[in-house]
């Protein structure tokens, strides 16, 4: 950022974005529920406390998902690149695995309960 819209922040803003740098990452895109073997680089901006990104999901401006693998160290990004600047999701993969597969498994459930019933 340029230093005329750094002052318009205000102090928390300012500091909060001080604290945050771009990392280079390996990511593995999430594709219909699948993890896919091949790995890419991506870059995200992480708070210095948030530098775990193995297991974690990232959202690029398409739409598209991504699995944390690791931090690449000494790599710096640019844009210019063949990275894909991505962006952190709340979640991780297990709590967004485990959203997707609660319908199929209170469907087995029911299946299983009726088959027993009769």
């Amino acid at each position: 950022m340029k230093v005329r819209q750094l002052t318009l922040l205000d102090e928390q803003s300012l500091q909060e974005l001080q604290q945050t740098k771009y990392v280079v990452i390996l990511v593995k895109e999430l594709k219909n529920n699948l993890v896919q073997p091949t790995k890419k680089q991506a870059f995200v901006c992480l708070k210095s406390t948030e530098m775990k990104v193995k297991g974690e999901l990232f959202d690029d401006c398409l739409g598209n998902h991504y699995v944390g693998c690791t931090v690449l160290k000494g790599i710096h990004y640019s844009e210019s690149g063949n990275q894909i600047p991505v962006f952190k999701i709340p979640n991780n993969i297990q709590d967004y695995l485990a959203k997707q597969l609660t319908p199929i498994i209170n469907l087995l459930d029911q299946k299983r309960r009726n088959y027993y019933a009769n």
